[in-house]
């Protein structure tokens, strides 16, 4: 455990009883919230921009120059190692500690903290963009997309996605629709703090928001994934975008 926590100064900002898990010989989690009498388990994982890409961005920056990166925003082979790692923590916890659902806490934090947060969004979920050749403004998120953390770890209830800097952040509760008690997290004390950042799946599709693939075909069968997902929305001529992010920086002087 980190010297600081994310998850402990949000969740007690709530009004939640924070303990800390006890270490011991076996992989334990971190933390188990109570909030209205709801017993949250908590692992939390931080992600900082490597050392490597910070020695880049700065060289460059005192060289005069512009510093720029492009980052591909599909599934993450290094995040999905992060929280497999992390489920088997909540796994042996939950073992001797009771609770009501388990949770995976990502802070992303630091210059590529938006990069960091959309590519855990992506893993969890297994996430790409999916449009209508026919129809404009048609872009949507279609889950499930690739093999996803949440699909494969059905023992996660969900994740909270924290993007962090300077003592503000933007944060969501995914719930994993796959999760045994994923609908008792949505209905939580915990949940109900997060009226514009509570991620649902089902309601979003319910509401036209969004695609899910929920079939056994194998996700490297692009074309029989578009041609079921074509008969489920009744869409004809449907394809996926997976998206990248640029960023730019440049080193200006202070007049002041």
């Amino acid at each position: 455990m980190a010297d600081f926590s994310f998850a402990e100064e949000v969740l007690k900002s709530w009004g939640a009883d924070v303990q800390a898990i006890p270490t011991s010989s076996k992989d334990e989690s971190d933390w188990l919230a109570c909030l209205d009498g709801f017993r949250l388990l908590v692992e939390e994982k931080t992600k900082v921009e490597s050392p490597e890409n910070i020695a880049a961005r700065l060289a460059a920056l005192d060289r005069g120059e512009v510093h720029g990166s492009v980052s591909a925003l599909t599934p993450n082979n290094r995040i999905s190692g992060i929280f497999t790692k992390a489920a088997k923590q909540l796994r042996s916890t939950g073992v001797d500690v009771a609770h009501d659902a388990r949770v995976v806490w990502f802070t992303s934090t630091g210059f590529n903290r938006e990069v960091k947060d959309h590519q855990a969004f992506n893993t969890i979920y297994g996430c790409t963009k999916a449009f209508d050749l026919d129809v404009s403004a048609s872009l949507r998120d279609c889950y499930f997309r690739y093999n996803s953390t949440f699909f494969r770890h059905q023992d996660l209830d969900g994740a909270v996605l924290l993007k962090a800097e300077n003592g503000t952040g933007v944060i969501r509760l995914c719930l994993n629709p796959y999760g045994k008690n994923w609908q008792a997290l949505r209905d939580s004390p915990f949940a109900l703090k997060l009226v514009n950042g509570l991620v649902d799946p089902m309601a979003q599709e319910a509401d036209g928001q969004v695609m899910i693939v929920d079939t056994d075909i194998d996700r490297r069968e692009v074309q029989e994934l578009l041609a079921y997902l074509s008969k489920k929305y009744g869409i004809h001529r449907l394809q996926f975008m997976d998206m990248n992010i640029a960023t730019a920086v440049v080193s200006v002087p202070n007049d002041r």
